[in-house]
């Protein structure tokens, strides 16, 4: 799949960014129920975990229409707007450990790129807060019409990074992530932070934590080869 020449050399390396670079999903599950308490419909933040990846307006969509059978008597975009000021209310940041240094060294021989389901300020202000100049190509949830696990976030990037899909690797932790990057051609490499690792049968290749990922990442090279990371 990539060949250790020419113009087949990996060029860039796409990140997620909830879950992947931060540890934030259970900021994002809260808020959206802070939401939801508030406008008095049940919801199963289970169900945040299992869609992660997703546009937010689509997971509320979903959460409407699971809990009430019709989700057009709603204000989503209201909700959206709610749930985006709650998150920045609550959410604590934590970095997963050693990625900031190894994501700073990764930038020297790779170029990077963020591809997220969230909302385009939560990922601004998360990326410009804790990976200052790491990433030169952003793509949020706000970037395209149909988000994860359609393709179009990864064809975006790809495409933002004037590359071929042969030439970038994805790091995901999200089914649907997984699916998406898939379907756009990409190599995937998945860590499964908050879902079991048979969720992720789609991926080329599982990594079991973060420790694990680091060095992964650490010892990447431009000659990898996905197709010979499976034997």
């Amino acid at each position: 799949m990539l060949a250790p020449n020419g113009d087949d050399l990996l060029k860039a390396v796409i990140f997620d960014m909830d879950g992947v670079l931060v540890d934030s999903m259970s900021y994002h599950a809260e808020a959206v129920q802070h939401i939801f308490d508030e406008i008095g419909v049940e919801m199963d933040k289970q169900d945040i975990f299992e869609r992660e990846g997703e546009r937010t307006v689509d997971i509320v969509a979903f959460l409407l229409e699971k809990a009430t059978g019709d989700a057009s008597k709603y204000d989503i975009p209201n909700i959206v707007e709610r749930y985006i000021a709650e998150f920045n209310r609550i959410v604590e940041l934590k970095v997963f450990d050693g990625m900031q240094e190894c994501l700073s060294n990764l930038k020297q021989r790779f170029d990077l790129a963020v591809v997220s389901g969230s909302d385009r300020p939560i990922v601004y202000d998360i990326v410009q807060s804790q990976y200052p100049g790491i990433f030169r190509e952003i793509v949020t949830a706000d970037d395209v019409q149909r988000g994860k696990p359609d393709p179009d976030p990864y064809l975006k990037a790809i495409e933002m990074l004037g590359i071929s899909s042969h030439e970038a690797i994805v790091i995901e932790n999200a089914p649907m992530g997984v699916e998406s990057a898939k379907k756009a051609g990409l190599c995937c490499v998945a860590i499964p932070t908050y879902l079991d690792s048979n969720k992720f049968h789609q991926a080329d290749m599982i990594i079991e934590d973060h420790t694990r990922l680091v060095e992964f990442l650490s010892k990447l090279e431009p000659s990898y080869n996905c197709l010979q990371s499976k034997l």
